[in-house]
C-alpha cells in the first residue's frame, strides 16, 4: 500500500546515490585530483610511473598518430591515475574514472566490442553513484579513504545468480549486434557490474571480479591486436598494467587493517 513514508524513504535512498554539487566537485576538482597523485608513496609512484612509461612506449611503437591513437594514449593515462587512486580508496579516482570511461567507450565502439561498450556506459553512470556513496562513507569514517568491507555468504550467492542471468542476456545482445569475441566480450559487463557495485560500497571482494576481468581483457585485446584493431597495442599494454595494479590493489584491501 502506498504511503508518504515509503515515498520519502525511496526519495532519500535515491538522493544518497546522486552526488550533490559539492560532492561532485570534491571528486573532479583538478587541483585535488593532481595533489592526491603527488602525495602517493614511493612504491605507488614507481607503479604509476611504470604504467605510464609502458603506455608511452606502446603508443610510440604502434605508430598510430591518428585521433583514435591519441585517444588510446589518453585512456591509458586516465585509467592508470584512476586505478592507483582506487588502490588507496581516494575519492578523486572517480574524476579520472569519468575521463577514462568516456575515452574507452570511443575505442570499444571502433573495435565493435559490444560487451565493452555496454560496460563502459555502465561504468560512466556508476562513477556518479560512487562519488555520492564514497563521499558519505569517508565522511562517516572521519578518514580520508574508504574502509574495506567483507561480503556475506548470502551476498555471494546473489552475486553469482545475477551474474549468470546478465551474462546470458549480454551474449544474446552481442549475437544480435554481430559483435566480436562474443563469449569473452559478454563477460566484461557482468564482471564490471559486479566489480563496480562492490567497489562503490567498499567491499574488498571487488578485486576478485577485477582480476578475472583484467585477465579476460588481456586475451581480448591480444586478439584485437592480431587482427589490427584500433589502438589495440596501447589497450593491450594498458590491460597488462591494469592486471599488475589489480594485484597490488587486492593486497592493500585484503591485508589486515591496522588500528
Amino acid at each position: 500500500m502506498f504511503s508518504y513514508h515509503s515515498l520519502a524513504s525511496a526519495t532519500l535512498a535515491m538522493r544518497r546515490t546522486i552526488p550533490a554539487p559539492h560532492q561532485l566537485w570534491d571528486a573532479i576538482n583538478p587541483v585535488t585530483m593532481v595533489r592526491e597523485l603527488v602525495t602517493l608513496n614511493r612504491r605507488e609512484h614507481l607503479l604509476l610511473g611504470s604504467m605510464l612509461t609502458a603506455s608511452v612506449i606502446a603508443f610510440a611503437f604502434q605508430r598510430d598518430y591518428s585521433t583514435i591513437g591519441w585517444i588510446g594514449l589518453l585512456t591509458s593515462f586516465a585509467t592508470a591515475f584512476n586505478l592507483i587512486l582506487v588502490d588507496r580508496g581516494r575519492l578523486t579516482n572517480y574524476g579520472w574514472g569519468l575521463i577514462s570511461t568516456s575515452t574507452w567507450l570511443v575505442i570499444a565502439f571502433h573495435n565493435r566490442l559490444i560487451g565493452d561498450i555496454s560496460s563502459q556506459l555502465f561504468y560512466f553512470i556508476a562513477q556518479f553513484v560512487g562519488i555520492a556513496v564514497w563521499h558519505q562513507s569517508i565522511a562517516a569514517s572521519q578518514n580520508d579513504a574508504v574502509v574495506p568491507r567483507r561480503l556475506t555468504n548470502t551476498m555471494v550467492i546473489w552475486a553469482i545468480g545475477f551474474s549468470l542471468l546478465l551474462y546470458g542476456a549480454n551474449v544474446a545482445l552481442s549475437h544480435a549486434l554481430h559483435g566480436n569475441q562474443i563469449y569473452l566480450d559478454a563477460s566484461l559487463l557482468v564482471l564490471g557490474v559486479i566489480g563496480q557495485m562492490l567497489m562503490t560500497y567498499g567491499y574488498r571482494s571487488q578485486w576478485v571480479a577485477w582480476l578475472i576481468l583484467d585477465v579476460i581483457n588481456v586475451i581480448i585485446w591480444a586478439v584485437q591486436l592480431r587482427h589490427g584493431g584500433a589502438a589495440a597495442l596501447s589497450m593491450l599494454v594498458l590491460q597488462i598494467s591494469t592486471l599488475i595494479n589489480g594485484l597490488y590493489g587486492a593486497y592493500l584491501w585484503f591485508r589486515p587493517q591496522t588500528a
